[in-house]
């Protein structure tokens, strides 16, 4: 089997979103295994793109080259805003597999992994090809997913539903939730004095609310009794002037703190500060069934308590040290904080929490994926 593994990742690198860390974490632990690792990612020229090397960003020395390969940026033209929403997402997918016909040439002897089904397909004839699937996919999307039946095509899931379906098409399938490089992500000592309670990521997916807004009501409700702190991290900027125009009369607005982008290598000291983490994520069918949960990993390898809306995709991860309440009912979200928010009850909860970062790293999940190339 070879050794050399391409990562590609079509879409803004660096990034904000998670999509751009699990790719480099993913690429750091094939690494860690004795591959040797090229990242490659489209250059981008838009609005949204961030003007710093992706090395800088993610605040490392990587042992594997990144390359940006030229791309033309449909998103930069100021005509693309214009567009319909459907037109706009089938000229980006559409574009993804023209360049990915690019990288053919380069990354024949390699192994290659993409969370796009569209690359993976424009480069069917390369060594081996690792397609992880994660959210819902658009239409196009799921059209090339139903072509991945070669038998060069092994399929990851990161939900139990996902895993179901790419089953179906291809046997060579897993199911494999998130890990988090525990290198980075990590607890700090148990000294609990203010409690915080905190959020990190984007306050929207899609036009999507993410229920962080309703999660700051009933927490701005429950500060009449209850002394603790709110950061919150992510962005976009107009999420964030929502929250604060509800907190911004009240005598209770400076227990609030907020940060709009936190570069990748200062967001896990960050989180370590957390007391409590939220993923307070809505009831609909892409995060019920398809939303890869990252961020309920970083808080516990953090040594957060995280407390999360009961989708299905979260109840499946079968971790007992995540407290949940019911997805969509905000006031049963502020019956569950109000059992946390007791200092003894949270040092009890981050010791059992601890004993779990073993299991939170991505070396389990990469050598499961060796496991499935190699049968």
């Amino acid at each position: 089997m070879s050794k050399n593994l391409s990562v590609i990742v079509y879409g803004r690198m660096p990034t904000e979103k998670a999509y751009g860390i699990h790719a480099i974490n993913q690429a750091k632990s094939f690494k860690k295994q004795g591959y040797q690792v090229s990242f490659y990612y489209p250059s981008t020229n838009n609005k949204k793109t961030i003007k710093e090397s992706v090395s800088s960003y993610y605040g490392e020395d990587f042992e594997f080259e990144f390359k940006e390969i030229n791309n033309f940026d449909l998103t930069g033209l100021k005509i693309f805003d214009f567009l319909p929403s459907w037109l706009k997402k089938f000229l980006w997918l559409f574009k993804s597999y023209f360049w990915a016909k690019k990288l053919q040439p380069l990354v024949l002897d390699s192994i290659v992994w993409s969370t796009n089904p569209l690359v993976c397909h424009a480069l069917k004839y390369s060594n081996s090809i690792i397609f992880e699937k994660h959210g819902q996919g658009k239409w196009l999307q799921k059209v090339f997913i139903k072509k991945l039946k070669e038998s060069n095509f092994y399929l990851i899931g990161t939900t139990r539903t996902s895993y179901e379906e790419l089953k179906k098409i291809n046997s060579k399938s897993i199911y494999l939730p998130n890990g988090v490089d525990t290198e980075r992500f990590y607890p700090n000592e148990i000294k609990t004095n203010n409690l915080v309670v905190g959020y990190s990521g984007m306050l929207e997916t899609y036009g999507f609310d993410k229920g962080v807004l309703n999660a700051c009501k009933e927490m701005l409700d429950l500060m009449k009794n209850y002394k603790f702190k709110v950061v919150i991290i992510g962005g976009p900027e107009y999420k964030i002037d929502e929250i604060k125009d509800v907190i911004k009369d009240s005598k209770y607005v400076d227990n609030f703190e907020f940060e709009n982008r936190i570069p990748q290598n200062q967001l896990a000291e960050k989180i370590r500060n957390f007391d409590i983490g939220l993923v307070p994520y809505p009831d609909n069918i892409h995060t019920n069934l398809y939303a890869s949960p990252l961020k309920i990993f970083e808080y516990l390898a953090s040594g957060v308590v995280p407390l999360v809306s009961d989708l299905k995709a979260h109840r499946e991860l079968n971790i007992k040290e995540i407290v949940f309440y019911e997805r969509g009912n905000f006031k049963n979200f502020a019956h569950v904080l109000t059992s946390l928010l007791d200092k003894k009850a949270i040092e009890s909860k981050k010791v059992k929490i601890l004993e779990l970062q073993s299991k939170l790293g991505l070396d389990f999940r990469t050598e499961k994926i060796i496991e499935l190339l190699r049968l």
